[in-house]
Order: C-alpha cells, then sequence, then structure tokens
C-alpha cells in the first residue's frame, strides 16, 4: 500500500535540505581544523591567536542564530537560507587574498555569521516539512548528516594540513560551499504568513522575541550534553595519546559515527510512537556512560567501546532535544524554537572545554570525564523535575498534540499535559473559519 502523502518523508525537498546541510557541515568542520594550523603556520600565531580565530567563527555564528530566529519568519525562511548560503560561499574567496591575521579573524568572523544563518534555516525548514507525525524520525535523518560532517570534515582537515595542503583545503571547502549554495536554490519552503501581532513581536526586542521559552527547559538539556561532547573534542586526541591508546585514538571517531547511524533512526521512530521521555532519559545514561568508560579507559578496546556508547548517547541526544523543542513551542515560532535549541547546545559545547578543562592541571585527564559523567547524571534530574514529571513529552500528549495539529489547531502541549494531570480535557481553540491553507512557496 502506497504512502499518505501527507506522511511521506522522503520527499526531494527534504532530501536537498539534509544535502545542503550536510554540506554546509563538511566546510565548518574542514576549516575550523584547518584554522588554528594555517594560522600558527602562515601567520606564525602562537596558541591563544589560533583559538581566537577559531573562537570568533562561534561567537559570530552564535550571533547570526539569534538573529535568524528571530526574523526568519518574517523575512522568509527560504529567503534567509539562501542569503547565508551565497555569504557562506562568496566568503571562501577571500582566503585566498588574506595578507594579515588581522584580516583572517575579519573573514573567519563574516564566514561564522554566514554559516550561522544558513544552518538555521536549514533545520527550521525541514522541520516545518517534516511530517508532524514524523518528526522524531525526520530530524533524526537530518541531524545523522551532520554526524556523517563530524567524521568526513576533520578527515580531511587532518589530511591537507598534515601535508601543508593549506590552499587545496581551501579550494575543496570554496566547491562544497557553492554546491550548497546550488542546491538551496532548488528548496522551496512552506510560507507563513505572519499576522498583526507577529509583526509587532518581530520589532520588539525582548528576551522572549530572541529565545522561544518553551523550547529552553530541553534545550538546556541539550546544552548539557554539548559540555560533555565537547571535553571528547577537545581532549581526546591528547588523552589517548597520553595513554598511548593511538590506534583508538585515531578510529574514535569512526565508532561515534557508526553508532550514531544505526541509533538515530531506531530513537527517532521511539520518540514518534512512544514520546520524548522514553528516548531522553536513556540517552542521558548512556551519556554518563560513556564518560565513565572514557575516563576510566586503559586499553584500546576500552577506549573504543566509550566512543560507541558516546554515540547512543550523545547523537540521539541532540536529534531527540532538537524535535522536541520544535514540538513544544509553537509552530509559528519553529524558527525561533530551532535557534534558541543551537545557541544553547553551542554554548555547552562552548564552555564544556574552559569549565571542565581546569581539572586536568591538577587532577589529570580522567578527572574532566568524570565530572562530565556527574554533568550527565545532573541533566538525568534537571530533565525529570522540569520536564519528565510534568508529561509534557508523553506518549499520551505528543499524540494529542500531533493529531490536532494536523488539523491545523495550534495548541500548547503544556496545556494539554496540565489537563491530562488533572483528569480533565484541554480546551481547544476554534479555528478561523477564514484560515487560509499553508501552500508551497519560493519565498
Amino acid at each position: 500500500m502506497d504512502e499518505p502523502k501527507n506522511n511521506r518523508l522522503w520527499t526531494k525537498q527534504y532530501l536537498l535540505v539534509i544535502a545542503t546541510n550536510f554540506l554546509l557541515y563538511i566546510v565548518y568542520y574542514q576549516l575550523m581544523l584547518w584554522t588554528t594550523s594555517y594560522a600558527m603556520h602562515v601567520w606564525h600565531a602562537d596558541v591563544s591567536e589560533a583559538g581566537l580565530a577559531a573562537g570568533l567563527f562561534i561567537i559570530s555564528a552564535l550571533t547570526a542564530r539569534l538573529l535568524a530566529g528571530h526574523f526568519i519568519d518574517g523575512l522568509g525562511r527560504g529567503f534567509v537560507l539562501r542569503a547565508g548560503t551565497i555569504l557562506y560561499a562568496a566568503a571562501m574567496l577571500p582566503y585566498f587574498h588574506i595578507t594579515s591575521m588581522l584580516e583572517f579573524e575579519a573573514v573567519r568572523v563574516l564566514h561564522g555569521f554566514a554559516y550561522g544563518l544558513a544552518s538555521t534555516a536549514a533545520s527550521t525548514i525541514v522541520a516545518t516539512i517534516i511530517p508532524i507525525r514524523r518528526q522524531g524520525e525526520g530530524i533524526g535523518y537530518f541531524t545523522l548528516g551532520v554526524t556523517i560532517a563530524s567524521a568526513i570534515g576533520p578527515f580531511l582537515g587532518i589530511w591537507f594540513t598534515h601535508r601543508g595542503m593549506y590552499d587545496a583545503s581551501v579550494w575543496i571547502c570554496t566547491v562544497v560551499g557553492f554546491t550548497a549554495l546550488a542546491l538551496s536554490l532548488l528548496i522551496r519552503t512552506p510560507a507563513h504568513r505572519m499576522n498583526d501581532e507577529e509583526r509587532r513581536e518581530m520589532h520588539s526586542l525582548r528576551f522572549s522575541t530572541f529565545f522561544e521559552t518553551e523550547a529552553l527547559p530541553i534545550s538546556f538539556i541539550a546544552m548539557l550534553g554539548g559540555v560533555c561532547y565537547s571535553t571528547v573534542l577537545a581532549y581526546i586526541g591528547a588523552y589517548s595519546q597520553s595513554l598511548s591508546l593511538f590506534w583508538a585514538g585515531s578510529v574514535f571517531f569512526l565508532g561515534f559515527a557508526l553508532t550514531s547511524i544505526v541509533s538515530r533512526p531506531v530513537t527517532g521512530r521511539l520518540l514518534d510512537e512512544l514520546g520524548g521521555s522514553v528516548v531522553v532519559y536513556p540517552a542521558l545514561i548512556f551519556l554518563a556512560l560513556a564518560m565513565i568508560v572514557i575516563g576510566a579507559a586503559r586499553s584500546n578496546g576500552m577506549l573504543l567501546s566509550g566512543a560507541l556508547v558516546l554515540g547512543l548517547g550523545f547523537a540521539t541526544i541532540t536529534s531527540a532535544c532538537h524535535a522536541l523543542a520544535v514540538f513544544v513551542s509553537p509552530q509559528k515560532h519553529v524558527g525561533r524554537a530551532t535557534a534558541t535549541y543551537f545557541v544553547l547546545l553551542d554554548v555547552g559545547v562552548g564552555i564544556g572545554p574552559y569549565t571542565l578543562g581546569l581539572l586536568v592541571p591538577h587532577l589529570g585527564f580522567s578527572a574532566v570525564y568524570y565530572a562530565a559523567a556527574v554533568v550527565a547524571m545532573i541533566g538525568i534530574v534537571i530533565y525529570w523535575a522540569a520536564i519528565g514529571r510534568t508529561g509534557i513529552f508523553s506518549q499520551w500528549t505528543m499524540k494529542r498534540v500531533r493529531a490536532l495539529r494536523l488539523n491545523e489547531i495550534e495548541i500548547d502541549p503544556a496545556a494539554v499535559s496540565r489537563a491530562k494531570r488533572e483528569g480533565r480535557e484541554a480546551e481547544i481553540p476554534k479555528v478561523p473559519a477564514n484560515r487560509e491553507p499553508h501552500e508551497l512557496t519560493k519565498r
């Protein structure tokens, strides 16, 4: 039997957004490894200056994410994506003409801003074209592209920099960037017609107009996951070398990618069928376990085991929290919810090495991973206290809300779960008789 059209996941538009986002992240990961090496080799920058160039990219990307989340529905999701990819591709060209470290840092700021715009727009668009009943599964496959890029990009960056082929690395990224631009021009996005209240809101500058408050709790859980994962990104190379576990260190992220690829489609379907809590609790447990195994590793097999468990934990957290941040927010604020999720996740990745890394000089690398395990365990407690016990991501609540949204009835999931706890029916908003159906457009 053919799949119903309104429940079809693997559409041309869905594949185009996945491919575009995948290419954006290939360039991002490849140049992140390239940046510090290039700055130190060509401009003779010290470690702190080279690190600043990488940090400026992230700060600029965070700024762009906040702005994109605030203005994306007013300017048009497709417009922001195309503007971002145009700037992203064009920003590759100045790399060939840089004459000073200051110019290099300026180009990294420009490139980071473009990346923040384009990646936030792509993540917003994919959340709007995935069938409501398959959001967990659909976002799982979408973020799987990022995981694969996180394995390919660093591999290319290391391969080229170890051979001193700095310009060749930029050329590869330029081709990939312009390919992402070409694909973005083919993407058609669901239109969102703003009402007067939304237009007034877009012109206001309050915390709630940049951050989706409903998405903050689950995004905070993602931030804690980012803190844990960042300790792996920052220190796994030095840690594996200190233990003489060179083989496991070299294939660590391949193991991480393997279990991510296997688990994400499964956990995405579980989220859609059984609710968010069924997925988030085990993911946080796996994350804590991965940190403990990595911290206790004294053999190649044990360190690689930590990588495999990490794929079950962090990869699931990122896709699940993204899907749940979109679910818990009003559909008209998908862009803002997506930006809120990514900003907090990026903050977690940014602060992890600096906070937990303070333990290295005094207690060694293992202490960093044990501390990260504690962070993951704290995440379990916070999730239960702020989210889990409310039932907002229970199977019943999620299916009820999605059923209403399929009929274009917007309702607050918190109100549905609260009514369920109180043993009453949630009040269903009336649908305006003159509501126009959503159309695909090239805004």
